[in-house]
């Protein structure tokens, strides 16, 4: 009997010793990202996730960097912007053990499509031989492609150039 009350003393002056230590910090041994590339144009946005390892450690803190904020930016809740065509990494780091995980992105031009073309002239009366030039307008101003070809509905009548000029 004697002896179990000293084996119950002693769990018991076991665990009042363990809690007496205070909580356990738990070291961060890695983060992941949720991507690891990002497609996107010119303007839009997009969120990274990151997750920081194991589960119950016990400082989750991190910090977000692009590698060329010309192209990416990033804030620091991991939404990235896209600013100009190229590529960048964005890289998460933890802020206990600095554990890095990171997205490569890369960033594509806008197109901005056209909407109308319009001629200077509706009609054009020539006499045989004669030449005068048709000007095109593209809108909007900043259409991607503001490229026209030019073509006749009768060559025998009229035959138009690449600029735009009409010989009768």
């Amino acid at each position: 009997m004697k002896n179990l009350k000293l084996l119950i003393l002693a769990v018991l002056i076991a665990i009042v010793g363990g809690c007496e230590k205070g909580p356990q910090n738990v070291s961060v041994l890695g983060v992941k990202l949720d991507k690891t590339s990002l497609e996107l144009t010119e303007g839009d946005k997009a969120v990274l996730t990151a997750t920081v390892l194991p589960e119950n450690a016990t400082n989750k803190s991190v910090s977000w960097a692009s590698s060329d904020e010309k192209v990416a930016t990033v804030s620091a809740a991991g939404e990235v912007t896209a600013v100009s065509p190229g590529t960048a990494a964005v890289t998460v780091t933890t802020e206990d053990g600095g554990k890095t995980s990171k997205c490569e992105v890369t960033v594509n031009k806008k197109i901005y499509p056209v909407e109308s073309v319009s001629l200077d002239k509706t009609s054009l009366e020539l006499t045989e031989g004669d030449k005068a030039v048709l000007t095109a307008t593209v809108l909007p101003e900043n259409a991607t492609n503001k490229s026209v070809s030019w073509t006749s509905s009768d060559e025998k009548v009229a035959t138009v150039s690449a600029a735009g000029e009409v010989t009768a």
